[in-house]
């Protein structure tokens, strides 16, 4: 399916919210998921796994050193609070355990314009952010379920070129459209009178 960036990125915000995710993780997810299908990577596949994944109860991170640890992360929830202190500067680096994606984990830090991120599995950087560039150094992103984010300034050589239409798989944009459609209200007298559908004097 041939997409521009504002179709594909209405469509993750509408599956997002037909999950029934908070509004403004539909945004940050929106934002991540187009960033990376830019780059001709598999964002929307990544968020369909992600929203499939079991989430443990929330657990307080662990600090080690100037690190702080998130056990069974997952990258909708533990990993944007990972990314959020750490651009506070709460700490030096977050680590997340058992992350059930981290190719999404990177769109979502795509998001913090301004910020420069280093990802690394296994003392290795797999990713890199420079402003709106993207370094992706490992197609085997799923060998490893510990990932660890530093911020960094250093610009990226040979960064992923960015497309202006995205082709999205054919199951995925009928997984996400199903999503999405959970968001549709049956026809009513109510749900008219409650600001479903178009008015009077609409022209849509």
């Amino acid at each position: 399916m041939d997409l521009s960036f504002s179709e594909l990125k209405d469509l993750v915000f509408n599956a997002s919210m037909g999950s029934n995710l908070p509004a403004g993780v539909c945004e940050d997810l929106s934002f991540g998921v187009t960033f990376l299908e830019s780059r001709s990577l598999p964002g929307g596949k990544e968020l369909l796994y992600s929203l499939k994944c079991e989430r443990h109860p929330p657990v307080s991170p662990q600090k080690n050193g100037v690190s702080l640890i998130f056990s069974n992360s997952r990258a909708i929830f533990e990993g944007l609070s990972a990314i959020d202190l750490l651009v506070s500067e709460a700490c030096k680096s977050v680590i997340l355990k058992d992350i059930d994606s981290s190719m999404l984990l990177v769109g979502l830090a795509s998001n913090y314009y301004g910020f420069s991120f280093s990802f690394h599995k296994n003392k290795e950087i797999c990713a890199a952010l420079f402003n709106d560039q993207l370094n992706w150094e490992n197609d085997n992103y799923r060998l490893s379920n510990d990932i660890e984010i530093r911020l960094n300034n250093r610009e990226l050589n040979n960064p992923l070129a960015k497309r202006s239409r995205m082709l999205l798989d054919d199951n995925v944009f009928k997984e996400l459209s199903n999503l999405a459609s959970n968001m549709l209200v049956p026809e009513s007298e109510l749900s008219r009178k409650t600001g479903a559908g178009a008015g009077n004097i609409d022209n849509d």
